[in-house]
């Protein structure tokens, strides 16, 4: 035998054994309330004897449809509930191998064997039956199956606790809903079928029908009797009882308003064979006056399930083909048909005389009409008129037969009447109707709550209404206490009220699915609420959570039943938003609550904000005033124990990142045509890289313009974003350049980068040439990472401006999108600016090389500061602070740098060529410009022991200093001319200056004209006076280690240089000088000499000696 076949037999056996062990039990508990007729009041199978012995089935729904009055109290406190569990999966079970469709699932059957095991321990039943159970139990264990059962014994999970603070007290912890409220077998089972939600008076009268609608006892049990309802069965019960009443009854409303529940509750009154065993009629019919019952006859005509062109009785009965013999028939037999014959062979209407006469032949009877337009209007014209005509004439004599009873359903709306036919017909028949018919109500207000209640829950018991009451109070003094969070009413008594009506299911949830959900055409008003919430149920109580209410926000609408009924009755197009933005493992709430340290994912906030705006203005799109408000969110999400600012926190994230949800004068809506937040998107994403490069550098450009607002900071030029740096002129004074994002830096240091190389060609070429001034220049970079960033943000900002700039866009919008379009592209341009700020963070600068013939050697400074001014001024700013750039040289660091570079052979030197040294040679610090040099020259000058003096210029004819100064300031301005005079001229100047009234000693700090200066040595000689040197020379040692790459570096960085001088001759000598303290050996010896001969080294100036 098959594993499946086998797991199948042991549920079939373990019902066997559940049948033998409950039958003393049940049968005990219904004789001690009932007595000995007790099988009367018993639940069975449709068309089970009212006698028989009860199966596993009839002994399981027993005890579910009279646990209240009957089973409640044959348990301890703690078993209650328990019991009525296991009975309901045990009752599950047997249903699921009764109409099995698919295989049992392995934990599936361990689960329904553990549930019957359990009952029967839980009722005493005889421990041989208790064994088998659990032998069978133990077989499917260890056939394979991997699920824990859901019995008692496997521990629950923890319940979250949803705590109130009260003074310095806290609330115990609310009870979930699924350890108070026991849903119905079939809505527990999953296993319900979309009809039976949809009562089928058809499927009832031909006893296709399921067990809930089929017998009157489980009608009744399910069924809340409205005040509309309790009129008709009272009228109903009078006229058949003929003690008054009304002789036609007409039903009218919209598809889903309770025409059909209502016809079913007439019917199953005229099946029952004792009022007394339906729930709630007993009162009714002590009203209606009714003392012995005597079943009517009953005549049911459906029109949706017969055809004009063939017998309206298939089966046990005569050919019959119209309604009039139809009806004949079923409440006379042949006597009634034979009255009519005529008629029905001519198909024309008998006329109200005849129906009479059938009428009282039958005696009390009620006539059940429904779907009369979709059957009128098949009709040709002349059936038509036959058929319409009948209809006034049957009602016209159930007014003058005692005991007959009509009642008519009719739709409300043109919608449901299909085509023109169907119009006249329904206005033919409401004329017909409304001439003899009582008024009828359906179902509204509170009602609504028990329908959906009653038929989707068992009844409380004692300890599950206590728990009901501490969810209700916990809630309502939530509201209460924060009555701004919420709306008014939710602080109110009668809100207090409506959650101990509902429950488990919030207030708020009816609410919407019974007003807003049910106004849409597929959803069908209380059916369609029926049919959401089972789903909804089900699937809840499957997954075992912990939630104390269903809130609209705890729907779980990423599961796959719930997420149909939710999209079943919208515009298909909402498909691609539930997926994307509400709810399931890819949307966007799950992807914001994927860091489990947020607060909004230990909540699930998003989730829950997501789902109660969709659920709460999805129906609504598009009318005026639709959408939730922030307290309406908080009403659909809170629970006690939550944050309630989380919430809106969420809420407001998602409206920022989202694609359809929108948000206006306080108000969130999903919508299936995209937001401007996903035309953004789109716009962004669809932006050429070379543009949004572009936007970056215009923003930098910006940033350096004092017309737009930018600052140069303390830089003499910026240089922004040059489309070739090397084309950059030769600058005196410090000067920025600001690289473009294709230069960007990575990293720490100056590691090798785009921006390294574009800086080093920079410093070492100024378009054709060599760059002389290479001290003067800083760059500043982007870092890699915060420019990829710095161009998400900008492509974000172009397309916002583009939106807020697009005049087509804009009238099509209302105005608070325009509105919300502008501000988010201010919002988003200031953000950019932020983010390119940001992303230009390393500072590169030439400074002196370590390595020899190397001309330089970059360094980097990053830039850390988070809220930034515009980048020249950082830049600036950061490079002062760092003693980059200097606002002061001072006397001392002055003399410091003039003192290795001044030649001795010099007595005085150009101040313009001072400058031009501190522009020019990287090992000199970088000055801010002119100004700066010049203002410590006239400190060093001024001082009382000068270290060198100034003079306006120097007379070649007379050999003298013009304007000589010491020991006093230099002019403000001084003239091209002005040089620097060492102490011993300006000493010897100043004695033969006939009437000096005072003349230096020369012993001051300067040096004596015996120090011998060295030359500036950055890769030429120092400058000559009167014009360009002619002449270079230099001697290096190369590293022996890597001579080759300290070679080639001397060939590209120095040779390569002075070739691109047009007539320029350079000569390049290779001296070698080799000593071996030991001798070199022979065989050495020979084979250099053979090589340098190879390589015509010269034999004058080549050779070994001693």
């Amino acid at each position: 035998m098959s594993a499946e076949k086998e797991t199948l037999r042991r549920v079939q056996d373990g019902l066997f054994h559940l049948q033998k062990g409950l039958a003393p039990f049940v049968e005990g508990r219904m004789k001690g309330k009932h007595g000995a007729n007790w099988l009367h009041y018993a639940s069975r199978a449709t068309g089970g004897s009212p006698s028989a012995k009860l199966d596993a089935y009839g002994l399981l729904k027993t005890i579910v449809d009279n646990w209240r009055e009957v089973f409640d109290d044959a348990f301890g406190r703690n078993d209650k509930h328990k019991a009525r569990n296991f009975t309901s999966m045990a009752l599950e079970a047997r249903n699921a191998i009764s109409h099995l469709a698919i295989g049992l699932q392995d934990d599936e059957a361990l689960r329904y064997l553990d549930a019957m095991h359990q009952l029967l321990k839980l009722v005493k039943a005889p421990a041989g039956e208790i064994a088998e159970l659990r032998k069978l139990y133990d077989e499917q264990r260890q056939s394979g199956a991997t699920a824990k059962p859901a019995a008692t014994e496997s521990p629950p999970a923890p319940a979250p606790k949803f705590d109130l603070p009260i003074g310095d007290a806290l609330l115990k912890p609310l009870k979930p809903w699924i350890e108070v409220a026991l849903p119905h077998p079939d809505v527990l089972a999953n296993r319900f079928k979309e009809a039976e939600f949809a009562a089928d008076l058809f499927a009832v009268d031909a006893g296709h029908a399921t067990d809930d609608y089929a017998l009157p006892e489980n009608f009744y049990r399910i069924t809340f009797l409205t005040e509309g309802l309790k009129r008709v069965l009272t009228s109903s019960l009078q006229r058949v009882a003929d003690t008054g009443g009304d002789p036609v009854i007409g039903l009218q409303t919209a598809f889903g308003g309770g025409k059909t529940h209502t016809m079913l509750a007439v019917y199953h009154l005229a099946k029952a064979a004792d009022l007394k065993h339906l729930e709630g009629l007993a009162p009714i019919a002590e009203i209606a006056g009714v003392k012995a019952w005597k079943q009517p006859r009953v005549a049911v005509f459906v029109g949706s399930s017969k055809g004009t062109d063939v017998s309206l009785n298939l089966k046990d009965g005569p050919e019959v083909r119209t309604l009039w013999g139809y009806i004949a028939w079923r409440l006379a037999g042949d006597a009634g048909l034979k009255l009519v014959a005529q008629s029905e062979a001519a198909r024309t209407n008998p006329g109200s005389e005849i129906m009479v006469e059938v009428l009282k032949l039958a005696g009390p009877s009620i006539i059940l009409l429904d779907e009369l337009v979709a059957f009128a209007r098949q009709l040709p014209d002349e059936r038509f008129e036959a058929f319409l005509s009948f209809i006034q004439s049957l009602t016209e004599a159930a007014k003058m037969a005692p005991g007959a009873l009509v009642v008519g359903s009719l739709p409300e709306s043109d919608s449901e009447v299909g085509g023109q036919k169907g119009k006249e017909a329904l206005l033919r028949l409401e004329k017909i109707f409304g001439r003899v018919q009582s008024p009828w109500m359906p179902a509204s207000g509170d009602e609504t709550y028990e329908i959906i209640r009653r038929r989707l829950f068992q009844a409380l018991d004692a300890d599950g209404e206590k728990a009901r009451d501490e969810t209700v109070k916990a809630f309502h003094d939530l509201y209460r206490k924060n009555q701004a969070e919420f709306p008014p009413e939710a602080k109110e008594k009668r809100y207090e009220e409506l959650f101990r009506l509902s429950y488990p299911i919030h207030p708020e949830l009816f609410d919407r699915l019974s007003k807003d959900w049910a106004s849409l055409d597929k959803f069908q008003r209380t059916r369609g609420v029926l049919r959401f919430m089972a789903n909804v149920v089900g699937v809840l109580w499957h997954a075992q959570v912990r939630d104390p209410l269903i809130t609209p926000a705890r729907v779980p609408i990423a599961h796959e039943r719930v997420r149909a009924s939710v999209l079943y009755p919208l515009d298909p197009a909402f498909s691609a938003v539930v997926d994307k933005e509400v709810d399931g493992d890819s949307s966007l709430p799950a992807r914001m609550e994927a860091n489990p340290s947020r607060r909004i994912s230990q909540a699930r906030a998003a989730t829950r904000a997501a789902r109660a705006v969709l659920l709460c203005s999805a129906p609504l799109v598009g009318q005026p005033n639709a959408g939730l408000t922030g307290q309406g969110l908080r009403l659909a999400c809170a629970e006690p124990g939550d944050q309630l600012a989380i919430f809106g926190e969420a809420l407001r994230e998602l409206t920022e990142r989202a694609t359809y949800l929108y948000e206006e004068a306080g108000r969130y809506w999903f919508s299936t045509q995209p937001t401007l937040n996903r035309l953004a998107d789109d716009r962004a994403k669809a932006l050429p890289e070379h543009e949004v490069d572009a936007a970056i550098a215009q923003i930098l450009r910006d940033d350096a313009d004092p017309k737009k607002g930018g600052s140069k900071g303390g830089f003499h030029h910026v240089h922004t974003v040059p489309d070739d740096p090397i084309t950059i002129d030769e600058a005196s004074a410090l000067s920025l350049v600001i690289l473009g994002p294709s230069s960007f830096h990575a990293g720490k240091g100056a590691s090798k980068s785009p921006a390294t190389d574009a800086v080093t060609e920079t410093l070492m070429r100024c378009r054709a040439t060599q760059r002389r001034l290479r001290n003067t220049l800083i760059f500043v970079a982007a870092d890699e990472t915060l420019l990829s960033t710095a161009r998400e943000v900008m492509r974000k900002a172009i397309a916002w401006r583009e939106i807020a700039d697009d005049e087509r866009l804009q009238k099509q919008l209302p105005t608070g999108q325009i509105a919300d379009a502008r501000e988010k592209a201010k919002t988003n341009k200031d953000a950019a600016l932020k983010a390119v700020r940001a992303a230009w963070s390393h500072i590169l600068y030439p400074m002196k090389s370590d390595t020899a013939g190397k001309p330089f050697d970059l360094e980097h400074d990053p830039i850390t500061a988070r809220d930034r001014a515009a980048v020249p001024i950082v830049v600036y700013d950061k490079a002062k602070a760092d003693g980059i750039a200097l606002e002061k040289l001072g006397t001392e660091r002055l003399w410091l740098a003039l003192k290795p570079i001044w030649p001795d052979d010099r007595p005085h030197l150009a101040i313009s060529d001072v400058a031009d040294w501190f522009s020019s040679y990287v090992y000199l610090p970088k000055l801010r410009d002119g100004v700066v040099l010049q203002a410590a020259i006239r400190d060093a000058v001024g001082k009382l022991d000068p270290t060198f003096g100034y003079a306006d210029g120097f007379d070649e004819g007379t050999r003298r200093y013009r304007n000589l100064i010491w020991a006093k300031s230099p002019p403000d301005i001084m003239p091209p001319t002005a040089v620097l005079v060492r102490a011993a001229e300006a000493v010897e100047q100043l004695k033969q200056h006939a009437g000096a009234a005072e003349a230096p000693t020369g012993a001051g700090g300067g040096p004596s004209p015996t120090e011998g200066p060295t030359t500036p040595t950055d890769g030429g000689a120092a400058p000559a006076e009167g014009g360009n040197p002619r002449r270079f020379f230099g001697s290096v040692e190369i590293d022996m280690v890597r001579p080759v790459k300290s070679f080639d570096a001397i060939l590209n960085a120095v040779v390569m240089e002075l070739q691109r001088t047009q007539g320029a001759k350079v000569k390049l000598t290779l001296e070698i000088q080799a000593e071996a303290p030991s001798g070199f050996p022979e065989g050495e010896v020979s084979v250099v000499r053979d090589n340098a001969k190879q390589l015509k080294f010269k034999a004058e100036s080549t050779g070994f000696e001693d």
